[in-house]
């Protein structure tokens, strides 16, 4: 089974006309700790892309043992907003 943050780069390509991926994101409370983001493109809505992750990763067969999508947290990046994931795990651990 492929891991939370492969499935995440791989939603972005998929929907590169939409998201893009944003490595090392330190958010809001964070205090300087870096984690993974989707950045949803001005003119697109954020929860729509939430109910299509949520879809990609049903039709991807991913089960959240890990709880990597808890906490989930969106900021605006000027007229873009960036949805994060401080509790993803990432090829070194995870990422908080």
């Amino acid at each position: 089974m492929k891991k939370a943050a492969d499935l995440v780069r791989e939603f972005c390509e998929h929907n590169a006309d939409k998201y893009y991926i944003y490595e090392k994101y330190s958010g809001k409370g964070m205090f300087g700790k870096q984690c993974t983001g989707i950045v949803v493109k001005h003119g697109n809505s954020f929860m729509s892309m939430i109910m299509e992750l949520t879809q990609f990763l049903c039709d991807n067969d991913f089960d959240d043992m890990a709880l990597e999508f808890e906490g989930v947290t969106c900021d605006d990046l000027g007229l873009d907003t960036i949805v994060y994931f401080p509790y993803m795990k990432g090829d070194d651990g995870w990422c908080m």
